[in-house]
């Protein structure tokens, strides 16, 4: 009953719409109707507001931050990060928005962090750095979580990294590749478009 409890206060953190909010408030748009249809942070670039984007790229990745610390430190039982996943189902699937959000990549960008502060810094210093080069937002995204992985893999067998960790790593990068079957789609046919959130 508790983890069921601790799930569904995921899954409402994780949808609070902030790119939704952020940008109907300042530009009258509603981001469901413009772009990709995503509310995420890269979508939001697209409708011509870096400073919009930097902050939904913010508070999304602190949506992340907060409820992993309090699941953390309140309810430490390795299964409870079954909870934590919820919130970036929350985030993709909101229940304020008829289940339409963003990709999960900000939220899960900002759990890392907390799961795991170093690997979860390297692999947005890795995000950042594959999204000035190639200026593809979704490549960048998918490299991302893949480096999570990859070093939570190297923790287990080397450091002190938790096993869950690393099967929430997985999880969570087979979730954002769900997320990403059109823009990989795109990436193979050699038509997707060239967006970078370094430039914000």
């Amino acid at each position: 009953m508790l983890l069921l409890i601790l799930c569904l206060i995921g899954c409402l953190i994780g949808s609070i719409p902030t790119g939704f909010l952020i940008v109907k408030h300042f530009n009258g748009i509603d981001l469901r109707d413009f772009g990709s249809n995503s509310t995420g942070a890269t979508n939001v670039l697209r409708a011509g507001d870096k400073k919009l984007a930097f902050f939904t790229l913010f508070f999304d990745s602190l949506k992340g931050i907060i409820f992993t610390i309090f699941i953390k430190y309140f309810f430490p039982e390795s299964i409870n990060l079954i909870a934590v996943f919820c919130c970036i189902l929350g985030h993709t699937y909101p229940v304020w928005l008829k289940f339409k959000g963003g990709k999960g990549v900000a939220t899960s960008a900002g759990i890392f962090l907390v799961l795991s502060p170093l690997y979860g810094f390297i692999s947005i210093v890795v995000w950042a750095l594959v999204a000035k080069l190639l200026k593809i937002s979704s490549i960048a995204s998918l490299i991302l979580s893949a480096s999570f992985v990859t070093l939570c893999s190297y923790g287990v067998l080397f450091s002190n990294t938790k096993f869950d960790v690393f099967i929430f790593s997985i999880c969570s990068f087979l979730f954002l590749t769900f997320t990403h079957l059109d823009n990989i789609k795109r990436i193979m046919n050699k038509d997707e478009s060239q967006t970078t959130l370094t430039k914000i």
